[in-house]
């Protein structure tokens, strides 16, 4: 029952190369794995076996297990072991279990994941590979979830809403990418599962939960691996140390901003002048405590103090050999594990090593979810209610599922619970902040410092951080932003009265907010007339009729004087491409409303509504078009610089070689620097013209064809 669902390997998934599958010398899986070098693999760390541990001094797992690419035909299993300094357990809050393997014979690179940094927004699809016991789904099987949102210990997981109840995930999971069904990037790993299948409730109220584990968040515990993820860190914004002043109140401010607390604002404008240290450090510090990629409260992750090839880089790098990289992984793990930083004043010291949950004895009756055969290990070989399939053992046992209620009626009975939840691992119970000026976790998803940037720069990166693709060349990231249907992100943008055009990025993040983010936007000077522009767009009051007709008009007046810079960029490249011309038809259709029969009717606040997404509609269309022509004009002045380049390596030839070139190089230059320019033409003048200075550079110097 149930295994209708299920998707079997090798079907339409089948492309994901980097799918592996761990196991024991004698066949018995363990879980699933993900290729991310020739030579390494990121797992859980509970799904290696390990011995009796002194809980003081958590011990490595020292032996072999056997990894096999299950996407590539006929790749043979190859032994692998933790590599050293390069496993972090799981502590007691059940924050870590990650580990990277070293294999003893490296496979072909193009198999590794394409790691990437998304927000890990909700609603998200993505697909997951693991290996359960069933025999005829031994080489794998996919399920399907979509992303729920932040979850587990301290917020480090995501939860994942099984597309059915049959594809929760089960042992045989942990470990396993999961991958975006739209882009196929790998954004996380699988690494827990909720699932009261045994419970006395009704199977349609029963809860099945899947846990999964972001990219960013497998970088702070092993900041090695960050030279294999692509797309830009979430933060943007300088680092500070600990030791920096801070204002409190503005702390608690900003933590309660992120965290989406009752009686705070969708979009806020504040104002850090120049010269304030302390606040800018205070907001610095918040992002960076919201950020699941920098390690606020540990060692500051890095490549190692001698770069992305220094200590604490990852096994595998180029130009090392196996006992160099071994040790290689060493250091970040050993900082980890062994140093103290200073305590913050708002924040408990983290322990001194990571110290592994307390294994938790079975109660009487119950019986283990693993794969392996009864009697397969020698005795005392693994920790008592380990799970050597991919699924851990369980939390305490009296942890509700996420988002459950506190019993009106608890058991006043001392002792262990009876056993309600039908799985092997109990749901995370909730992190619980120090105090008030502590920001949860992947609260924040994107921090800028937008000075000098432009809007179609800006629309980049959270096109990126949204894993938007273009569907063509010629789409802009303002065009993806525009077609999307919401932005469910919390964005930072800071010194947004030194953008390139700062009116321009106010109404533009008018028109994120609008599609659902969250937006703090940072000025530096009270005087600035963007910064009373998005003071009225986040005043609640605009919700009032005069208000929002006030605003569209800004918004036309905003569409009129971008058009106008679409035009006077348009105008340089040729063929001139036609520019939007809307603001004209939008002020009298804005004079037509004013003048509606009903003003403040059903018909009318429809009419108003309509309206406002017209307008927005026209401001998109005209960013994009300012970004097509912004990106055509780089090209142009690419061009000139590879012109002169190749100018300047003719003028080391003798002067007549100088003058064979010299028409050719007029020819370009010229096209080059006329209004409009023929990009395509002058592309074609440049090209001869490089190609003749190469001519003449292979030449003996003279001339003398030798």
């Amino acid at each position: 029952m149930g295994e209708e669902t299920e998707v079997p390997v090798n079907t339409e998934m089948r492309g994901e190369t980097w799918r592996v599958r761990i196991s024991t010398s004698g066949g018995d899986v363990l879980g699933a794995g993900i290729l991310l070098a020739a030579d390494v693999v990121l797992t859980c760390a509970h799904v290696i076996p390990s011995g009796p541990r002194d809980p003081a001094f958590p011990s490595v797992p020292t032996g072999d297990v056997l990894v096999e690419l299950v996407g590539v035909p006929g790749a043979r299993p190859v032994a692998a072991r933790v590599a050293d300094g390069c496993w972090v357990p799981e502590l007691e809050d059940s924050r870590g279990d990650v580990a990277l393997l070293t294999l003893d014979e490296p496979q072909d690179v193009r198999h590794a994941a394409p790691l990437h940094r998304v927000a890990p927004t909700r609603g998200r699809t993505v697909w997951m590979c693991g290996f359960p016991s069933t025999r005829e789904l031994k080489d794998g099987v996919w399920f399907r979830a979509t992303l729920a949102g932040p979850s587990g210990p301290r917020g480090e997981w995501v939860q994942m809403f099984p597309v059915t109840p049959e594809e929760t995930v089960r042992p045989g999971f942990s470990g396993a990418a999961v991958t975006d069904a739209e882009t196929h990037r790998v954004l996380g790993m699988v690494v827990s599962r909720y699932d009261d299948r045994s419970s006395a409730a009704p199977a349609d109220q029963r809860l099945h939960l899947s846990y999964m584990i972001p990219i960013e968040t497998v970088v702070r515990h092993l900041p090695a691996i960050a030279r294999y993820v692509s797309g830009e860190r979430g933060n943007g914004l300088p680092s500070v140390p600990r030791s920096a002043a801070r204002d409190r109140d503005f702390a608690r401010w900003l933590a309660r901003w992120f965290a989406g607390a009752e009686g705070t604002r969708r979009v806020e404008a504040i104002v850090i002048k120049k010269g304030e240290a302390v606040r800018s450090a205070t907001l610095s510090r918040a992002v960076a405590l919201a950020d699941r990629e920098l390690p606020a409260d540990g060692p500051v992750p890095a490549d190692g103090p001698g770069g992305p090839d220094g200590p604490g880089a990852l096994p595998g790098g180029p130009g090392t050999s196996h006992q160099d990289r071994k040790q290689l992984c060493k250091q970040p793990a050993q900082q980890a594990q062994q140093a103290q930083p200073t305590k913050p004043p708002h924040q408990a010291a983290p322990p001194a090593a990571p110290t592994p949950r307390p294994a938790v004895n079975r109660p009487p009756g119950s019986q283990s979810t693993g794969n392996r055969p009864a009697g397969s290990e020698p005795a005392g070989s693994r920790p008592a209610g380990h799970q050597p399939t991919g699924i851990r053992p369980p939390a305490p046992r009296n942890a509700p599922p996420p988002g459950t209620p506190p019993d009106p009626h608890p058991d006043p009975r001392p002792g262990p619970r009876p056993r309600t939840n039908g799985t092997s691992r109990r749901p995370p119970s909730p992190y619980e902040t120090e105090d008030d000026v502590l920001p949860p976790l992947g609260s924040v998803d994107l921090a800028l410092d937008v000075s000098g940037e432009t809007v179609a720069r800006v629309a980049e990166r959270i096109a990126d951080r949204l894993g938007l693709r273009a569907a063509d060349d010629e789409e802009s990231p303002v065009g993806r932003l525009g077609a999307a249907r919401s932005v469910p992100l919390t964005i930072v943008a800071e010194g947004v009265d030194y953008a390139a055009d700062p009116l321009a990025l106010v109404e533009f993040t008018g028109l994120l907010a609008a599609r659902g983010a969250r937006l703090l936007l940072v000025f530096r000077n009270p005087e600035s007339q963007s910064l009373e522009l998005a003071l009225r767009m986040a005043d609640p009051a605009k919700d009032d009729i005069a208000a929002r007709l006030d605003r569209v008009r800004e918004g036309i007046d905003n569409i009129a004087r971008r058009e106008r810079t679409a035009f006077e960029k348009a105008a340089l490249i040729a063929p001139v491409r036609p520019v939007p011309q809307r603001a004209a038809a939008l002020r009298l259709d804005l004079t037509a409303l004013r003048r509606h029969p009903e003003p403040g009717g059903e018909r009318f606040l429809a009419d108003l509504s309509a309206f406002e997404r017209t307008v927005e509609s026209g401001l998109l269309r005209i960013e994009e078009a300012i970004g097509l022509a912004e990106a055509r004009i780089a090209r142009r002045n690419e061009l000139r610089g590879r012109l002169e380049a190749f100018f300047a390596l003719l003028a080391a030839r003798s002067l007549e070689e100088e003058r064979a070139a010299a028409p050719l190089y007029r020819t370009a230059h010229n096209l080059l620097y006329q209004a409009p320019c023929e990009l395509a033409e002058a592309e074609r003048a440049v090209e001869r013209f490089a190609e003749a200075v190469r001519h003449h550079t292979h030449r003996p110097r003279g001339g003398d064809p030798g």
